[in-house]
């Protein structure tokens, strides 16, 4: 069922994404204007990340769940009715900040069901359902956004969150707290500093922050801009454009997870990485929207791989007493990553040009890289065992 909520709460985002710069530019801003919408965003996510781990645990992933959608919900509404500019901007960093306590309400409910030997796998189940109702969530709102306005496509996600909020605790539960048994963690070890001593925890933080860089500045800012202004294409084209995206990486997700999970991190996110920078870079050059759609579509599977091994590397590397502590700088680099892209793919679009800030915003991905190279494996592999029916508890 935690499965089902993803979909359906991704279905409504995928409404907005492809046009959101193009709603931002609709309130007579610049490019960096249309960044900053999206960035105010990423920003509101980066502060509550800090506090949407104790809110859970003191109420639980259920009501925190349904919280986040209900302001979720109200700021995408608001954003949408909105006749200025800084208005939509607060409204949509409302929408952010319910964003931050729902997704890691939802990631905790996982990490506490599944093994960490079928994390990966498990994750790209997760990512799949995103996916799937990013797809769908697309291609409606290009069409919604081209035939009635720019604010529609906001105005339909604000319902949807609603009806989410009322289902979600009816039908989810939170799960069970364990029984206490764990070793107990030393007090000079429970605080940050002490997980960057951990083998391979900072690639892992540098890993979520290039990729979710990648999403907002590459999928959420330069890609809208660049088709909608470099190719002259329709809005529904861009939802099109973005749904095939999404659904060439959707193929690959679970692959990539088993990959992961039998052969180990390192192997997938080598080549992947390398591809992702390198096929942002290519995607600026794209000389004709079809051209821009095929190129966009590599990039997708590109971002299938990159995606699914940073958090199942995460369970590898911190021990599960500290996973609280672990996630919260986890989402707090990504969201770092996710705050900056937009700002700098804004800026560098107007100053250096679409080519430029295509390769601009790669730069992330071979840094990580880099780092991804000098780390040893962090899979500790398992006897093989029968599959378990963690799986199934989610779905």
């Amino acid at each position: 069922m935690v499965i089902l909520m993803a979909f359906m709460s991704i279905f409504g985002l995928g409404l907005v994404a492809p046009t959101l710069p193009l709603f931002a530019r609709s309130f007579g801003v610049s490019y960096a204007g249309a960044g900053i919408l999206i960035s105010g965003f990423g920003l509101s996510r980066l502060v509550f990340d800090l506090v949407a781990g104790p809110v859970i645990d003191r109420v639980g992933e259920r009501k925190s769940s349904s919280g986040a959608l209900v302001l979720m919900g109200a700021g995408a509404l608001v954003t949408g009715s909105a006749s200025i500019y800084a208005v939509a901007v607060a409204a949509w960093a409302v929408n952010g900040a319910g964003s931050a306590i729902l997704f890691a309400a939802q990631y905790s409910y996982l990490l506490k069901v599944v093994p960490r030997e079928r994390m990966a796998r498990t994750l790209s189940v997760f990512y799949g359902a995103f996916n799937l109702g990013f797809i769908s969530g697309s291609f409606i709102g290009g069409l919604l956004s081209d035939k009635v306005g720019l604010a529609t496509p906001l105005l339909v996600y604000g319902p949807v969150l609603f009806v989410l909020a009322f289902v979600y605790p009816r039908l989810v539960a939170d799960p069970k707290r364990k029984d206490g048994t764990e070793q107990a963690v030393p007090e000079r070890d429970k605080g940050i500093a002490s997980l960057f001593k951990l083998p391979g925890f900072v690639t892992v933080l540098l890993l979520n922050l290039a990729y979710l860089w990648m999403v907002a500045a590459v999928f959420e800012t330069l890609v809208p801009l660049f088709a909608g202004d470099g190719l002259g294409m329709s809005r529904s084209a861009t939802g099109l454009v973005f749904a095939l995206t999404i659904a060439t990486e959707f193929v690959v997700l679970y692959p990539a997870g088993s990959y992961a999970d039998r052969f180990g991190r390192k192997p997938v996110l080598i080549p992947s990485l390398f591809a992702l920078g390198t096929m942002t870079i290519v995607v600026g050059w794209s000389p004709t929207p079809i051209a821009f759609a095929l190129l966009m579509g590599v990039l997708g599977m590109a971002s299938g791989f990159a995606g699914v091994p940073p958090a199942a590397m995460l369970s590898d590397v911190v021990p599960e007493s500290r996973l609280g502590t672990g996630v919260g700088v986890f989402r707090f680099c990504g969201d770092l990553g996710f705050f900056i892209g937009p700002l700098v793919a804004g800026f560098a679009s107007e100053s250096v040009g679409f080519k430029g800030a295509f390769a601009l915003v790669a730069i992330p991905s071979f840094v990580a890289l880099a780092f991804v190279l000098r780390t040893a494996e962090t899979l500790q592999r398992p006897v093989e065992r029968a599959p378990d029916a963690a799986t199934s508890t989610i779905i």
